[in-house]
């Protein structure tokens, strides 16, 4: 994925005319216009931009979290959110450029389209991906263009709204949606299932879903003395109830004859995949990573899950299972000469060079029993669930919903309830995850057997996830981190909770970050990382609007303060 560095209104040109278009004998298909192209066939193309913005998002808080990191540090600018120097602006470029070039730059004709045919579902879908868009930059950035962000008039200059603003507008677009949907559309309209492949057109799947979306945004206000633990369980008594209420993006392991316009990406594999794998850097997951899900809470019991989110290899004359021990991000192992390569293999010689428990997390795109293998049949890497060409991408699922309802009922004393959400999610993440390993058939590949249900009720009654009695929000959190692997929320959470040791157990800043190899400018001593920095476009064309934002938006320590749902005021006050 290159760069672009060409300006907004050039990519949307650009955007326009690759689009979606029926073809008509009377419109000329070199030149299409605002109004070519159905309610249906717009969809789709938004759909993948909108789970690009979230998959790329989600990617990079993953290195800021410390789930995963790389072989390269400093110099290179995804190693550098891995050890907390955050002098580049990429990781807000390309979630900026999938919302706003590949998504948003449509919703306007779309939703003027559904409205002149009485396609009420279209138009709640557009309040939905304006509202999903918007409060993710939001998380990301802080202060962002929202209430002219689309106007025509304002592409190059529109002027920055304060994060609760943008939180505030997000949320009754919500509510605006729910109304739509639960309205039936006019005779003739398009049905939603002819464009929708997240919910098939599933109307009460998309109420489930934007009610799933107000519980997770309203819960992410914890800081807050407007935090509303009643409103959340509301919210939640109409989200997703089981698995059969998920939203999920699903993925092909497909040749990738087609790709996206904007970075020249495959359309048909799965982000994390794409981020992960689709080019030279090689990503590892983390030590931290690979405890909570071998020694959780320290009792030495190994997650049913461990061999499907931590990549393994074939290693010894009997081939026998080696699983990753992760990168230790809390020692010096990435500084100067200590590193240690990773291990590779030799099938000439049926031999390992370097270190076998360090195993990447790249597979390969081509549609094989085995991601990667020797030619003599060895496994050098099993890959991983949610690291491979046809991971299904899990946007809001009924896991999700569960943890969320534990820490609430943790927080006002129901043990008894919260520790049944909390076994209820780690569970139905479980049973989700099977629904895919149950796909790969009789494989011989660790990380694609489906998980039995012996060892799935075995680990819920362990020591590892304990009892109502010795329940906490570390155990909680945890839990939620690793159900919720490669996503945004992830890095919302950790935020909110000051990412501190006893909501995420064991967890520590990376090394790194203080061990005076870290330009400390970015983020200073006594800070944490708390948002993404502004791109090159808005710096290049919109610096008087930029700069106004915030008083340190166009300074080196941006990157040190909240964004508004971080803060414990209620008005914005830009500071710590």
């Amino acid at each position: 994925m290159k760069q672009i560095n060409k300006s907004l209104t050039v990519l949307l040109m650009t955007l326009m005319a690759v689009s979606c278009m029926d073809l008509d004998i009377n419109r000329d298909p070199d030149n299409p216009t605002s109004t070519t192209g159905s309610v249906a066939t717009r969809v789709p193309a938004i759909q993948f931009w909108m789970g690009g913005t979230y998959g790329v998002s989600g990617f990079f808080g993953a290195l800021v979290n410390q789930q995963i990191t790389l072989q390269n540090r400093g110099s290179d600018r995804y190693g550098s959110l891995a050890e907390w120097t955050a002098a580049n602006n990429t990781a807000g470029l390309y979630p900026y450029q999938a919302y706003f070039v590949g998504a948003a730059g449509t919703f306007s004709d779309l939703y003027l389209m559904a409205e002149n045919t009485g396609a009420y579902h279209y138009m709640a879908a557009v309040k939905v991906f304006r509202a999903m868009g918007f409060m993710l930059l939001a998380d990301d950035l802080g202060e962002i263009p929202y209430t002219e962000a689309l106007d025509a008039a304002h592409y190059l200059n529109p002027k920055y709204d304060d994060g609760k603003t943008v939180f505030n507008g997000c949320l009754a677009e919500l509510e605006e949606a729910i109304e739509l949907f639960k309205k039936t559309q006019e005779p003739g309209a398009t049905p939603l299932s002819e464009g929708d492949s997240w919910n098939g057109g599933d109307v009460n799947k998309w109420i489930k879903f934007c009610y799933g979306l107000k519980a997770r945004w309203l819960n992410n206000l914890s800081k807050k003395s407007i935090y509303d633990p009643d409103a959340i369980l509301a919210a939640l008594a109409n989200a997703p109830q089981s698995n059969a209420d998920n939203t999920v993006i699903h993925h092909e392991n497909k040749e990738p004859n087609n790709t996206d316009q904007l970075w020249g990406d495959p359309v048909y594999m799965s982000y994390v995949w794409i981020w992960a794998c689709n080019w030279s850097r090689v990503y590892f997951v983390t030590k931290w990573y690979a405890d909570i899900l071998t020694n959780f809470d320290g009792k030495g019991i190994v997650d049913p899950r461990a061999d499907k989110l931590i990549p393994s290899a074939q290693v010894g004359s009997d081939k026998h299972w080696q699983r990753a021990t992760g990168v230790d991000m809390q020692s010096d192992i990435r500084i100067g000469t200590n590193w240690v390569p990773p291990g590779t293999y030799n099938p000439a010689t049926g031999e390992w060079s370097g270190d076998p428990s360090v195993i990447s997390l790249h597979t390969t795109s081509t549609a094989s029993t085995y991601q990667d293998m020797a030619s003599d049949g060895t496994i050098i890497n099993s890959g991983t669930f949610y690291v491979r060409p046809d991971a299904p991408t899990h946007l809001l699922c009924y896991h999700e919903m569960c943890f969320i309802k534990a820490e609430i009922l943790f927080k006002k004393g129901d043990r008894a309830g919260a520790f049944q959400a909390y076994k209820d999610g780690i569970k139905a993440h479980m049973d989700l995850m099977n629904e895919k390993l149950n796909e790969y058939g009789d494989s011989d590949n660790i990380s694609k057997k489906p998980m039995t249900d012996e060892a799935i009720n075995s680990y819920l009654s362990s020591a590892a996830v304990g009892s109502a009695e010795n329940l906490t929000i570390g155990k909680i959190m945890t839990q939620k981190f690793i159900a919720l692997s490669f996503s945004h929320q992830n890095w919302n959470d950790m935020r909110r909770f000051d990412y501190s040791p006893e909501a995420y157990l064991g967890w520590a800043e990376p090394y790194e970050r203080t061990s005076g190899n870290n330009d400390k400018k970015y983020i200073p001593d006594g800070k944490q990382y708390r948002r993404f920095g502004w791109v090159s476009h808005e710096r290049n064309y919109n610096a008087t609007n930029l700069g106004a934002s915030h008083p340190h938006a166009l300074l080196d320590d941006i990157f040190s303060y909240p964004v508004w749902f971080d803060s414990p005021t209620d008005d914005y006050i830009p500071a710590n």
